[in-house]
């Protein structure tokens, strides 16, 4: 492959962009918990909880031959698979909509698993087969049934199939003519026709046969074998019917009949199956032959009737093709915008400034002393511990937005009804004896227009249950003020022992991007601190990047400042910082402190005490978050 498609492939298949497909796929399959993987393995299928897809899938991106082909027969805008960067959009979103509708329709593990008549290995992998093709049909017909804007990428799938010039698996280059109404001869002169074929050729011929008439009714097929006619014939109308049959049960009950039909032809074990172009066909088999991790748990696919076909009408006649155009250039916009993320992330390094204290109105105590602020390059691979802390609080960050959207809202317009004088006359109350048919209307009260700054201690002190419990609530502050649409940053500080600087991480910044919620998952602890000068960075960043009305800073601490440049410990420390409390408050921006105390302890309060006029105690690290959150709730009343 050309090193520019190779150079492609890879900025398509990074964490940014698989956490954007995987946040569609958990969207979709109704599950939360869903993961989803990029591999190059020319194989897409899902487990039951796992999400597998190739967008690489037979190199498909980076044949301009048979893209084009597959866009003029599908009658799409040329534009629309004309970046390869929106070919492997598309095949990737095609795989993962087929995968996902098998989460929703399909039972995992498959029935064969369990089912006595397959009490073999190769009687579980036909009987797979047979399912999968079944599956697959039922599955597309869903989804054309049931979700808008889902169809063109199912067809888009299905086609691409038949189109790629470098299949993983088998071939099916004979259909490339018949597609364009051609039937081709099978390449095998007449004594090789003649030649009886062994139970397993007939039979993978035969299920060959059938996927291709149930899922590529486009395909004109030549008659069936002599060798398998009969069985094609006994068992048409069972993939039909069992194709749009509403319950996976009902599904499977087809897929035994027909079973039944070819078990004769089933060979032992000691004889392996040339599946091969089957699996082409069907673009694997994974998710049904009972190979793939299976969920510890059985899970059941719900039920659902259809009302359309992917290709043809319910009573197999033709669907008139219509072009989507207006879906496929939505489409088209979309990817464009997630490929300008996907690049913008994979460049972005993070940002270093190093700004003097003599900048800022600060205590001469300072002005020797330069503050470094940060923001780190975003580090994909701690998606899973910033997930997993979401899911442990998932109940408790619910409860929280219930709470503030019911506070956000608690004064809507009101209308007094039923006065003796008012602004108007309503007219339903004019036969009121007692002349009370005024009515005035209640001004809403406006929102505080609010920016809040969390400013967490990075000290070494800070270290254990104090670090992973200011690392949860900032997660909890996160999602709930995101959710709210209420302006935030988190940052941390903290001072390097004898080195004349403050370190200021932004971890998320103020309308900073989506991504940056993973920078939580680096909060650290060690050095020292310079709480006052770290104030007037505070006081200034939040004025220049947050323009609101209301301005507050949230000051996480576990005691007194202490750095060891210029003795500056109590009662300096102290009394520095006090006054740039006062100061900063003075100047219109709100200071809250909060002293993280252990079970039982008092120390940090006591030493906070003198600094922050309004401190709120925090002796339970598991109310932390609580504490927090109420204190911005108070600001918004």
């Amino acid at each position: 492959m050309d090193k520019k498609y190779k150079k492609i492939l890879k900025d398509f298949q990074s964490d940014g962009n698989r956490s954007a497909e995987e946040d569609f796929a958990r969207t979709l399959s109704e599950n939360n918990l869903a993961r989803l993987f990029f591999i190059n393995e020319n194989e897409a299928f899902t487990d039951g909880v796992n999400i597998v897809v190739d967008p690489a899938k037979d190199e498909l991106y980076a044949d301009r031959s048979a893209l084009d082909r597959i866009g003029a027969y599908l009658g799409w805008p040329a534009v629309t698979l004309a970046d390869p960067w929106n070919a492997l959009s598309i095949i990737t979103r095609a795989q993962t909509i087929h995968e996902c509708l098998h989460l929703l329709y399909s039972d995992f593990p498959g029935r064969q698993t369990s089912d006595p008549k397959c009490d073999t290995k190769n009687k579980k992998r036909v009987m797979g087969m047979i399912s999968n093709i079944i599956e697959d049909a039922y599955i597309e017909a869903a989804g054309c049934s049931v979700y808008d804007h889902m169809e063109f990428y199912l067809r888009f799938g299905r086609v691409a199939r038949l189109f790629a010039n470098n299949p993983s698996e088998g071939t099916v280059a004979k259909t490339l003519g018949d597609l364009a109404g051609d039937p081709t001869s099978s390449d095998e002169n007449e004594s090789d026709a003649e030649t009886k074929k062994t139970n397993a050729r007939l039979l993978l011929d035969f299920l060959n046969y059938m996927g291709t008439f149930l899922l590529y009714p486009m395909v004109i097929q030549n008659d069936p074998d002599s060798g398998f006619a009969e069985y094609v014939r006994d068992t048409k109308q069972l993939f039909l019917d069992g194709s749009i049959a509403p319950s996976p049960e009902a599904r499977y009950g087809y897929a035994s009949r027909i079973f039944d039909r070819i078990a004769h032809l089933i060979p032992d074990d000691t004889e392996p199956l040339p599946e091969q172009p089957l699996r082409k066909l069907l673009g694997g088999v994974k998710t049904h032959e009972g190979g793939a991790a299976l969920p510890s748990d059985p899970r059941k696919g719900r039920m659902q009737t259809v009302t359309a076909r992917l290709f043809t009408a319910l009573d197999g006649g033709k669907k008139p093709d219509a072009v989507p155009t207006e879906q496929l250039m939505r489409a088209v916009r979309e990817f464009a915008q997630r490929k300008d993320t996907a690049l913008k992330q994979e460049s972005y390094n993070g940002t270093y400034i190093s700004i003097p204290a003599s900048e800022y109105d600060c205590s001469v105590l300072h002005k020797d002393i330069r503050i470094n602020e940060s923001r780190p390059k975003i580090n994909f691979n701690l998606q899973k511990a910033y997930r997993n802390i979401y899911n442990q609080y998932r109940s408790v960050i619910h409860s929280y937005n219930r709470r503030f959207s019911r506070l956000l809202n608690v004064d809507p317009p009101q209308r007094e009804e039923k006065q003796l004088f008012g602004s108007a006359v309503s007219s339903r109350y004019l036969g009121d004896p007692k002349k009370r048919y005024w009515y005035r209307d209640l001004p809403e009260r406006d929102v505080p227009d609010i920016a809040v700054l969390l400013l967490i201690d990075g000290s070494g002190s800070m270290s254990g249950e104090r670090r992973t419990a200011a690392m949860h609530a900032a997660v909890i502050l996160h999602e709930v003020l995101s959710a709210q649409g209420i302006a935030h940053a988190v940052a941390e500080h903290r001072t390097v022992f004898d080195a004349p600087e403050i370190d200021v991480n932004v971890l998320i910044g103020f309308h900073g991007r989506k991504e940056e919620k993973l920078n939580l998952m680096q909060l650290d602890a060690y050095g020292e601190n310079r709480d006052g000068l770290a104030l007037f960075w505070a006081e200034r960043y939040i004025g220049r990047n947050a323009q609101n009305d209301e301005r507050l800073i949230i000051v996480l601490s576990d005691g007194a400042p202490a750095h060891g440049i210029d003795g500056y410990y109590p009662p300096v420390s102290v009394r520095d910082t006090a006054d740039a409390v006062r100061k900063i408050t003075k100047r219109g921006t709100n200071i809250i402190g909060i002293s993280l105390d252990l079970p039982g302890e008092f120390d940090c309060y006591d030493s906070l005490a003198d600094i922050y006029p309004n401190l709120v105690g925090c002796s339970d690290l598991d109310r932390l978050t609580g504490q927090i959150l109420s204190v911005v709730a108070k600001m918004l009343k």
